[in-house]
């Protein structure tokens, strides 16, 4: 079965508000300065006044992240003790995209939370952060942390549950996010995140119905429509797949993942010149731009070549499929399918003892050949052992 493995963070607005108000509710919930200490209020009141102008900025999308960092690194330079100051260089860095910057939006962030261990935007954000890199299991510290400190919290209870689908625990991030939707029903990135732990539950209706209620809610999110057009492919519903796909290339044209499931989509349809068209938008490249970890990036270059491969298959592009091939097996040498398709690649160009040494691998790991193109292969490698060459 198709994974679906697209489980970045969803960029829409309504996440990017959410954040906005925790920040801003935590500034207005602070306590009052003593008259004591107005004159240092006044000279932090300008201060203040340019946070909330960077942080409208980050998180309307209206913001220069460049020229935000060099202002938030002049205001901390004043001010090193505000947390909030050091949450939004944070922010800002990861939204860079960049690898190289995450560890220093992690340092923000920590840095946040050691002036004020109970600033839980820090810790909610960190979450997202470390789930951007691959490492669920120190999301799932922060949301639990923060949870402990803002109880019942959907936003929370809703990565939280992420997290935990991503640590190979899908029905207790059913349950979590089933409480966050208890709470707010509206809550798009919750049904999101339901629709993916179903899936991975085999209950594949069940989460076709919760993806499309987020599609249908209205929330930009190319995310979104990758998900459901993909579970669309594994349902055989092609044409589908390929409406709900489009609509995501209309939110993001960069996006490789989404070009490969309608490359997909247009293969298994036998139309192999539009499924070529969409790889040639799909280059492994263009996977650099998403905010994503390597290994999220490593499973759209090896989603690329396994399609590839399989459309050069069907062309009857032997060399140029088997290329394709190789280059999945340098990222997954166990992945059965793939060990199978280049056993038939090579079968079909008389390489036998390649093809040979490709189908054992191939039924080791439980994807063995037709009976037919296996007894093909038996025979042709015997009369080869016997007095023929490759």
């Amino acid at each position: 079965m198709h994974r679906l493995w697209r489980v970045k963070i969803m960029s829409c607005n309504r996440f990017r508000v959410l954040v906005v108000c925790l920040v801003a509710g935590f500034v207005a919930g602070a306590p009052l300065a003593s008259p004591a200490a107005s004159q240092a209020d006044a000279g932090k009141a300008s201060i203040q006044e340019r946070l909330n102008r960077l942080r409208e900025g980050l998180f309307s999308g209206t913001g220069r992240v460049n020229e935000a960092i060099k202002e938030l690194k002049g205001i901390l330079a004043l001010d090193p003790g505000s947390a909030e100051g050091h949450l939004l260089l944070g922010i800002a860095y990861r939204s860079q995209g960049s690898p190289e910057l995450m560890g220093e939006a992690i340092a923000e962030l920590r840095q946040a939370l050691a002036l004020n261990s109970s600033f839980v935007p820090a810790r909610f954000y960190l979450a997202h952060i470390y789930l951007d890199l691959g490492r669920a299991e120190r999301a799932r510290e922060e949301l639990e942390t923060a949870l402990a400190q803002a109880p019942g919290n959907p936003q929370f209870l809703a990565l939280l549950g992420e997290s935990e689908r991503q640590l190979k625990n899908p029905r207790r991030s059913l349950e979590l996010n089933r409480q966050a939707l208890q709470i707010d029903g509206a809550f798009a990135e919750a049904r999101y995140y339901l629709g993916l732990a179903l899936y991975d539950l085999g209950q594949r209706d069940e989460a076709i119905n919760e993806l499309e209620r987020v599609v249908q809610s209205g929330p930009n999110a190319a995310d979104a429509y990758l998900s459901l057009g993909t579970a669309y492919l594994e349902a055989g519903r092609f044409d589908k797949a390929l409406e709900v796909l489009l609509q995501g290339t209309k939110i993001d044209p960069a996006r490789s993942d989404i070009r490969i499931q309608m490359a997909r989509a247009y293969r298994s349809k036998g139309l192999l010149a539009k499924a070529e068209e969409q790889l040639k938008l799909a280059t492994p490249k263009g996977a650099a731009a998403l905010p994503s970890s390597f290994s999220q990036y490593q499973q759209v270059e090896f989603d690329f070549y396994l399609e590839q491969g399989l459309v050069k298959l069907e062309r009857g592009q032997l060399e140029t499929a088997a290329a394709a091939f190789r280059k999945v097996l340098d990222i997954d040498p166990n992945h059965g399918p793939t060990n199978r398709y280049l056993a038939e690649v090579y079968l079909r160009q008389g390489l036998y003892a390649r093809a040979s040494e490709y189908a054992a691998r191939a039924e080791k790991l439980g994807f063995p050949l037709p009976e037919d193109k296996r007894r093909l292969l038996q025979e042709k490698f015997r009369r080869k052992e016997t007095g023929g060459h490759e």
